[in-house]
């Protein structure tokens, strides 16, 4: 019997620390490898401090702990010569906490003191180095605002959970259905308060070749994320990832789930069993459209695992046999097979780069031609020129991949207690997942567009896989030179590029103590291969120079970068690992005489959950971000109490949410 129960428990033990290893190793690593047949992972690694545009949470159906609960007198039941089994219904109402570890997830270091992002215009002096560019949202140069964020996921689980013993045909053969249905509820909660609502518009040839007045941008960051707003040359409206002052709830059956199992060791006070386990995708996915998007299930991924059960009772009453006391567990590990996503990427060592600016670009083959004004008859010519078109990059690094999640564990053990009709439950449970691996092959043999996006609430006919335009970052480059030899002078697209530029700033402002009046911030002093921009088929270059407004010599890119899909960030996603407590009462009505062969019960119980995340060393050092109706407070802001030690505050990069439920739990046993 000993030997039984160090082998249950040793097998459990490797269980959890194969998955937990697992996770621990892939958390931050690269993808090295090539994924199946599709094409190549690239091999840029997600840093621990970096935010990420899309939170797989655990299932709402994946919960071991709610399936193990005061159901141990009904279950893997000994000496069963006959058929028996076991329904049941569980309604549990489950929220997360620790909002801001969320908010940390999705923006990482980007959050002042862990607390707060900063939108700052290129012209605002003394820009924090945090600062997202407000010119990529649409909004003035000298826009000053800070945004908080408190998310919240709440859900409301019905969970069918059928276990039919088939001992009649082998001693210890089972199967067991599981079905949850799920309501979520999810809510990013933003709030923004403004320094300075800024009052400068744009310069002509910055994002159109006319100016762009401050009563024709967006109000505020918040209305530029929740896209439907153009401005400038920019044409199409932000299409993924917005950000929305309001929830969003779907109502799904999370999960299908199946489980085959035999225990091959069926005593009285001891059994010990393995078990075969399939879970068909029936949630949705996600289809990147908001930041905060609801899931319900896995994202739609067939999974396919085993497992060991078993149970030892290490104490029973002498004078009753209804009484006693022992140990149940469970552990399942499974394969999340691949299955087609929208999602959206962010460029290499660039977090949340996919909201930058992107200028189109196109052949330069007709006259007039941009030259570089460095040379006179042998000028060269710009192979490619601003289009005229700005988009968000998002709107052009989403697109369909294949994902698959190799390793998933969910490991339970609880200590039971059982007294007549009365039981408790105490236990602890383990969840783990590797990271999430991507294959791109965008349109091709690996997605089909269309199943991508039949669910994807407002995804666009080919979920993004259709733009194929050529591209440059735009950055806080102008994008046209002015010609003032013509009659009327006009502004003239350059090929001007920024492939330096990220999240936070471009690369002409600030201005830097080198600038002098013919290199400032507005001639593309810090462009890609700067040379001095001409414009017309004349050789002679001071004829045609194009400018500045102020008359100075403007540079373009000769030759510009370009943005291309290689240059994102699709190495793995983060791992999870959460840690859970649950208890639970029940009470079975057990000595009932009109029918003994059927024994209802019901119970009630709980879990906290606890995701092993981030530390922040503020975590606790702000007040409420939000009120209850997720609304603007008085105290939206930290003020300052955190401090500069936040700056390091990552450890390292897992996914994964702490929450908190209840449950009612009621069904009836049979034989």
């Amino acid at each position: 019997m000993n030997r039984v129960i160090r082998g249950l428990l040793a097998l459990a033990l490797i269980s959890s620390l194969a998955a937990y290893g697992a996770t621990t190793k892939n958390g931050g690593s690269c993808c090295t490898t090539s994924c199946d047949s599709c094409s190549d992972c690239n091999n840029c690694c997600l840093g621990p401090c970096d935010g990420y545009p899309f939170l797989q949470i655990r299932s709402q159906g994946r919960n071991s702990a709610r399936q193990l609960v005061g159901v141990q007198q009904f279950v893997n039941r000994y000496d069963m010569e006959c058929t028996n089994g076991m329904f049941s219904i569980a309604l549990e109402y489950t929220r997360s906490f620790r909002e801001k570890r969320i908010a940390n997830f999705y923006f990482g270091k980007d959050l002042v003191n862990c607390c707060e992002l900063f939108v700052q215009g290129s012209r605002v002096e003394n820009r924090n180095s945090k600062a997202w560019l407000a010119d990529n949202f649409g909004l003035p140069t000298d826009y000053d605002s800070r945004v908080k964020f408190c998310p919240r996921i709440q859900n409301v689980i019905v969970d069918l959970d059928f276990y039919l013993g088939l001992d009649e045909a082998a001693e210890g053969l089972y199967l067991r259905f599981n079905a949850p249905i799920v309501w979520t509820k999810w809510e990013l909660c933003p709030c923004e308060r403004s320094v300075s609502t800024g009052e400068l518009g744009f310069d002509e040839g910055y994002m159109a070749e006319t100016a762009v007045a401050r009563t024709d941008l967006p109000a505020n960051f918040l209305q530029s994320m929740c896209g439907g707003v153009t401005w400038g040359d920019m044409k199409t409206p932000m299409c993924y990832g917005r950000i929305y002052n309001c929830d969003c709830t779907k109502t799904r059956l999370a999960e299908l789930d199946m489980t085959l199992g035999w225990n091959f060791r069926l005593e009285e006070d001891d059994n010990f069993g393995i078990f075969l386990y399939v879970a068909a995708p029936v949630g949705n996915k996600p289809c990147a459209k908001y930041l905060f998007e609801p899931m319900v299930g896995n994202g739609k991924h067939w999974e396919l695992g085993g497992g060991i059960s078993g149970e030892w009772i290490f104490w029973r009453s002498e004078e009753c046999e209804e009484r006693y006391m022992g140990l149940w567990m469970t552990a399942t590990i499974a394969h999340l097979f691949k299955t087609c996503q929208c999602r959206s990427f962010d460029f290499c060592n660039k977090p949340n780069s996919r909201y930058m600016l992107l200028a189109e670009m196109e052949k330069n083959d007709t006259d007039p031609k941009i030259n570089d004004t460095g040379l006179t008859a042998t000028a060269t010519n710009a192979t490619y020129k601003y289009k005229k078109n700005l988009i968000p990059a998002i709107n052009w690094s989403t697109f369909n991949v294949d994902v698959r999640i190799d390793v998933q564990a969910d490991v339970a053990l609880k200590l039971g207690w059982v007294r007549d009709n009365w039981s408790f439950d105490l236990g602890y449970n383990l969840y783990a997942r590797t990271g999430e691996k991507f294959c791109n092959d965008c349109c091709n043999d690996c997605c089909d567009c269309n199943d991508c996006c039949n669910d994807c609430c407002g995804c666009n006919d080919n979920c993004g896989c259709g733009n194929s335009g050529t591209y440059v970052i735009k950055g806080d480059a102008w994008v046209y030179g002015l010609n003032d030899n013509e009659s009327p002078e006009a502004w003239r697209p350059m090929s001007a590029s920024q492939s330096l530029a990220t999240i936070y700033a471009g690369k002409n402002y600030p201005t830097l103590t080198t600038d002098t009046a013919t290199t400032g911030p507005t001639t593309n002093p810090r462009v890609d291969n700067p040379k001095a921009a001409y414009y017309g088929a004349s050789t002679t270059a001071t004829d045609h120079d194009l400018k500045d407004a102020g008359g100075d010599a403007i540079n373009t890119s000769i030759q510009p970068i370009f943005a291309t899909k290689s240059l994102l960030n699709l190495g793995k996603s983060p791992s999870m690992i959460t840690h859970k407590l649950f208890l639970n009462f029940s009470y079975a009505w057990k000595d009932r005489e009109e029918c003994e062969d059927w024994v209802p019960f019901l119970g009630i119980g709980g879990e906290v959950e606890f995701a092993q995340d981030t530390d922040c060393c503020c975590d606790d050092c702000c007040n409420s971000c939000c009120s209850t109706s997720c609304g603007c407070n008085d105290n939206c802001g930290c003020g300052d109490c955190c401090n500069s030690c936040c700056d390091d505050c990552c450890d390292s990069r897992r996914g994964g949410i702490s929450q908190w439920g209840i449950w009612i739990k009621g069904g009836v046993s049979f034989d």
